[in-house]
């Protein structure tokens, strides 16, 4: 790991996205749609989903932490040794949102993984879609504190610090690269949704993805060690 770049460490976090995206795919893709069919409970199509796909997003997730790690490590060295960031707050912030990512991105991919097995296994079992919507409620109860703090911490708060950083011109990355970011992202993605129920999936991690890979490009050179 010593004799990678400081641009291949930080590369770590594009890969580790791929990964979130893949797993993002596979829990979200075609699971629930919105529906104005008299069928449809509460409004929304629920789907019975095969288990392997939310085992493999749950992989996919500890799999993208340990890699993001990588990146993250990297990319708030360089901010703070090159860029000489260390008492800005918005890098503060930047900072708290990529180290409580680590964990994070691996605890959403099991959390939210847990619901539709939940669903499936409640289908299997009575063949209602009502006590199976139920039951996911009821699971989702236990672990929605958790999962909107993180959503928070990490989304929200990298969001903010990279728009500020990059409106503050602290670091060297165009003004249209605030679109990079999760939150935005996420935002943009729902449009996808007119195409394909759940298409949208991915498009929170394509935000860190995109913001990594400025990060790879933009604030290091190619053969430059921080």
């Amino acid at each position: 790991m010593n004799n990678l770049t400081s641009r291949q460490k930080i590369m770590f976090g594009v890969y580790s996205m791929i990964l979130a995206m893949i797993g993002d795919y596979l829990l979200g893709y075609k699971t629930i749609g919105t529906s104005s069919s008299p069928e449809a409970y509460m409004g929304i199509t629920w789907n019975v989903v095969p288990d392997w796909r939310y085992a493999t997003s749950s992989i996919l997730g500890f799999m993208c932490a340990a890699l993001f790690a990588v990146g993250a490590v990297e990319v708030i060295s360089v901010l703070d040794k090159k860029y000489k960031l260390g008492n800005s707050k918005l890098f503060k912030l930047f900072k708290i949102s990529n180290w409580a990512g680590i964990l994070y991105f691996a605890f959403i991919h099991i959390g939210i993984c847990m619901l539709p097995v939940v669903f499936n296994a409640g289908m299997e079992v009575t063949g209602d879609v009502q006590i199976s919507v139920n039951m996911v409620f009821r699971v989702l109860k236990s672990i929605a504190v958790p999962l909107a703090v993180g959503f928070i911490v990490c989304d929200v708060f990298v969001t903010i610090a990279w728009i500020g950083m990059i409106l503050k011109k602290m670091i060297p990355v165009k003004i249209i690269g605030i679109i990079c970011c999760p939150v935005i992202t996420a935002l943009l993605g729902q449009l996808m949704n007119y195409i394909s129920e759940g298409a949208d999936s991915g498009f929170e991690s394509f935000g860190w993805l995109l913001m990594y890979l400025i990060c790879a490009f933009s604030l290091v050179n190619k053969e430059e060690r921080v």
